[in-house]
């Protein structure tokens, strides 16, 4: 028993190992609040990322745009024991005390491209949405010259970003008194809606020089808005984001949908870097501001063959990346049947151990009855030795005895006789 103990032992410690090689060292919560092209961007660029850490995983959720949904994720991450939450905010008043119960627990929470209405938070990264919307501001009036007539579709209004956004775009305009912001509307940073509030401000507003979209969702709606009405031409379309691909702001900028869009870095890369500087203790910035720049047809070509170039890139990695996958797995596979192939061995050389010791025991135990059958035979021999002696001591004292009642006999006939 005490050899299949060690037995158990040894396959305890060989599984453990296989276990410890795929066993995360830090879990990582993604609570996303949108289901969308720049979120899909960033969401594979962490996912990217990742791979460059030993012992990562990442788990990603969206909330779709609902707040419920977003505080039950932030809820889910939490009571599964995440080490690190990575949060972009849907709304800021309804996500403040979820974010904030998580980060008293001693979570690590990384807000993302949207802030709450509190600092209990350990870092933000992100653009400067305000000064985004003073850069809009300050182009549209410069493309205006200084006069016109503006409208504003907003994403949506509890966001920081819209906030932010409007704040800035407002304070640019300030300093142009014949630049007028004539309507504003919340179009939550989709395109359906868009159309539908752009269509209203078209029949109040006979004469619209510009449209302030927040994102590149909306952008487009507004123009199609406009386009049924034949007055597209009257007015310049500025959008934000500046993503590549087909429907996406770079794309529209070249077909001359926008008339600019502003670009609003994904960064997941660098979300995945602090995340990671957060939990091996390294030195970070609490608050970090990625920089913008205006997309428009000066500049919108030699975007499209960059960001061409990078997206190459970034699938020759995937593909690289599967392949990896695919020969890890196999060897996690060679692993296994090398580690059952091991504990075969161990059973069996367990086995022919417990045969060669029970061989011993058979052997030792075989000498054992050998040497007490012998000294058994020995007291045989000495007990027959000693029943011959007191046979032949019988046959002695029976003549002696015999010899005896003769004489006696003899004698008293003699006596008799006198």
């Amino acid at each position: 028993m005490r050899y299949f103990h060690w037995i158990g032992f040894l396959y305890c410690f060989v599984m453990t190992v296989s276990c410890t090689q795929d066993a995360s060292r830090f879990r990582i919560g993604v609570a996303q609040c949108s289901d969308d092209s720049w979120r899909h961007k960033m969401n594979d660029e962490i996912l990217r990322e990742a791979m460059f850490y030993d012992g990562v995983s990442v788990e990603i959720r969206s909330a779709n745009d609902d707040n419920h949904k977003q505080a039950e994720d932030i809820s889910y991450f939490v009571n599964n024991g995440v080490d690190l939450l990575i949060v972009s905010a849907n709304e800021a008043a309804p996500m403040t005390p979820v974010v904030e119960e998580a980060y008293e627990k001693g979570i690590p929470v990384i807000m993302v491209d949207r802030k709450i209405l509190s600092d209990k938070y350990t870092a933000y990264i992100g653009a400067d949405n305000y000064e985004i919307g003073r850069a809009v501001g300050n182009y549209i009036a410069s493309r205006l010259k200084g006069k016109g007539k503006v409208v504003e579709l907003t994403g949506l209004r509890g966001s920081t970003p819209a906030m932010e956004r409007h704040e800035g775009f407002i304070t640019a305009i300030s300093h142009y008194p014949d630049i007028k912001l004539i309507d504003e509307a919340d179009a939550a940073w989709e395109r359906g809606p868009a159309e539908i509030e752009m269509d209203s401000m078209l029949l109040r507003h006979p004469k619209i020089d510009a449209v302030f979209a927040h994102n590149d969702r909306i952008a487009p709606g507004a123009y199609e808005a406009a386009k049924k009405v034949g007055r597209e031409k009257e007015m310049i379309f500025v959008g934000i984001d500046a993503l590549p691909g087909e429907g996406n702001g770079l794309e529209l900028v070249l077909d001359s949908v926008l008339d600019a869009t502003f670009i609003y870095p994904t960064n997941g890369d660098k979300v995945m870097q602090l995340a990671m500087n957060i939990l091996q203790k390294n030195p970070y910035p609490k608050e970090t501001v990625m920089n913008t720049a205006v997309v428009d047809h000066t500049n919108a070509r030699i975007m499209q063959l960059q960001t061409t170039h990078i997206s190459e890139l970034d699938q020759k990695i995937e593909t690289l990346n599967g392949r990896i996958g695919n020969y890890l797995s196999r060897v996690a596979t060679q692993q296994f049947g090398l580690y059952g192939s091991l504990l075969i061995l161990l059973l069996v050389a367990g086995l022919l151990l417990v045969v060669y010791k029970a061989l011993r025991s058979k052997n030792r135990l075989n000498k054992e009855l050998s040497a007490q059958k012998k000294q058994l035979e020995e007291q045989r021999d000495k007990l027959e030795e000693q029943r011959d002696q007191l046979i032949q001591l019988s046959h002695q004292l029976e003549e002696a005895t015999h010899a005896k009642l003769v004489f006696l006999q003899i004698y008293l006939m003699i006596f008799a006789l006198h």
